[in-house]
């Protein structure tokens, strides 16, 4: 009987051991680096002045980095670059981010809020309805996702965001009509992948 108990217990601790040796882990303290591709649609699409609307919608590419501290909480920095199609709203937010993921499992939830100043970039609209950025404004994004460490210090995930980009300055000048300059918000939902670093 001791026999059997004892080829148990080591059968069992085999097996426990073999099973720690799977669970993988992204680190959870430390510097980190996030690459992020995305693509947003803006909600607000009411028509602008003289019935053009600013159906803004473009690809996006963040970079941001920091110190995770713990699991649940992790300060960095970065830049996105948004780029839309006409051009017009092509803006560039720098801002601070906190970083929260919920579990220190292979794959986990996280949360990211972010906050700056978003810098104007675009170029003009094609002429004959011209429209431009001229003064940036505030910048603000929440993103939800889930990550999965691939190894300990690489990971990829998937996210849905809001983002809202302040301009407080936007130069419309339509053909044959005024040149008028107003501020505008624009309310991105957005979707897209990151990289972990």
């Amino acid at each position: 009987m001791k026999k059997v108990i004892i080829a148990a217990v080591a059968l069992l601790c085999l097996v426990g051991t073999a099973a720690a040796q799977r669970h993988l882990e992204y680190k959870w303290r430390g510097f980190y680096a996030t690459v992020d591709f995305s693509y947003g649609m803006n909600l607000n699409r009411a028509a602008g002045d003289n019935g053009i609307a600013d159906t803004i919608s473009g690809i996006g590419m963040g970079f941001s980095g920091g110190y995770q501290f713990s699991k649940e909480a992790g300060l960095g920095a970065g830049v996105l670059y948004f780029v839309d199609g006409t051009g017009a709203f092509t803006q560039m937010p720098v801002f601070v981010e906190l970083r929260s993921h919920f579990m220190r499992s292979q794959l986990t939830p996280y949360t990211v809020l972010q906050a700056g100043y978003s810098l104007p970039v675009g170029a003009s609209s094609e002429a004959p309805n011209v429209i431009k950025i001229t003064k940036g404004g505030l910048y603000f994004g929440f993103s939800l996702g889930a990550r999965y460490a691939i190894e300990r210090t690489f990971a990829v995930g998937v996210h849905v965001d809001y983002k809202l980009m302040q301009s407080n300055e936007v130069t419309r000048n339509y053909a044959n009509g005024p040149k008028l300059s107003d501020p505008a918000i624009t309310h991105l939902l957005a979707g897209g992948v990151s990289l972990y670093f």
